[in-house]
């Protein structure tokens, strides 16, 4: 057994699930508060990075946060309390605690965020929607998938589907009420752009988040559904799913390590 476990040890292996190599340009993955070379006894996963979620942390004991969303995003021109980057960032230094972000890494990998979102809406037969021009030779990476359902359905009752599978109350589709549905592209977040590829790739739906009402026009006058399952709804499953994975390569690795969800988020969104 290891009997000491570091932030590094952990981003090893995250890092080889979720490439760094994977995420775009514009993008800021990695290890964004903290040190790599102390101690891990507590791992908790998160989608983004609240001021809620660290004071659980700092409760719990946590050494090392995951989170989905960034952090630091833009240029931050100061670290300050009266703004809530500036508290989080102050609380994470407090506590000693360490933030890594998986971000377009984590939506693009083979066995990443579309995966997990493809499999929790019971797709079959699933396959890479957009391979990635950042991916290795002979590595399969890339946004969205693409699969089927066992059985077909039609666009409505799908769409009530996917809010009662991904625990939303309000879920929005584009498209003729009794339009069937067997092929289904997802897109977890913000994937609407996706679009065009999931139309030419035969898929009779495309779920995502974060649609535009022009985006919505334009789908509407073809023969591809939409369904906006919101971009937290799509991507709430990643804290579980992670923290799922790690307790795995913990026992395969036997760490001595505890592994939390921060399970109390919530869409920022509220319907009347």
């Amino acid at each position: 057994m290891c009997l000491v476990v570091s932030v590094a040890d952990i981003i090893s292996y995250i890092e080889e699930i979720f490439p760094v190599d994977l995420a775009e340009e514009w993008d800021n993955v990695g290890l964004q508060i903290g040190a790599e070379c102390v101690t891990c006894r507590t791992v908790m996963t998160c989608l983004t990075v609240t001021e809620a979620a660290v004071d659980y942390a700092a409760e719990v004991g946590v050494d090392l946060i995951i989170a989905h969303h960034p952090l630091i995003f833009t240029p931050l021109k100061s670290i300050i309390s009266k703004t809530l980057p500036g508290r989080i960032i102050g609380k994470l230094l407090t506590h000693h605690i360490s933030l890594y972000i998986a971000h377009t890494n984590a939506d693009q990998a083979a066995g990443g965020l579309n995966h997990w979102l493809a499999e929790a809406l019971d797709l079959v037969d699933i396959e890479i929607l957009e391979p990635s021009a950042l991916a290795a030779e002979g590595m399969e990476a890339g946004y969205g998938r693409i699969g089927r359902l066992a059985s077909p359905d039609n666009l409505s009752r799908f769409a009530a589907r996917v809010g009662e599978k991904l625990g939303i109350e309000i879920v929005r589709f584009v498209g003729p009420e009794d339009k069937p549905v067997r092929r289904v592209a997802v897109s977890c977040g913000s994937g609407s752009h996706l679009w065009p590829v999931a139309l030419q790739r035969g898929a009779d739906v495309l779920i995502t988040g974060d649609v535009k009402y022009h985006t919505a026009v334009e789908v509407a006058d073809t023969s591809l559904g939409l369904i906006d399952a919101g971009h937290f709804g799509t991507e709430a499953i990643f804290s579980l799913r992670l923290a799922g994975c790690i307790e795995k390569e913990a026992t395969k690795q036997q760490w001595p390590i505890r592994v939390v969800t921060y399970n109390t988020e919530d869409d920022p969104w509220k319907g009347a």
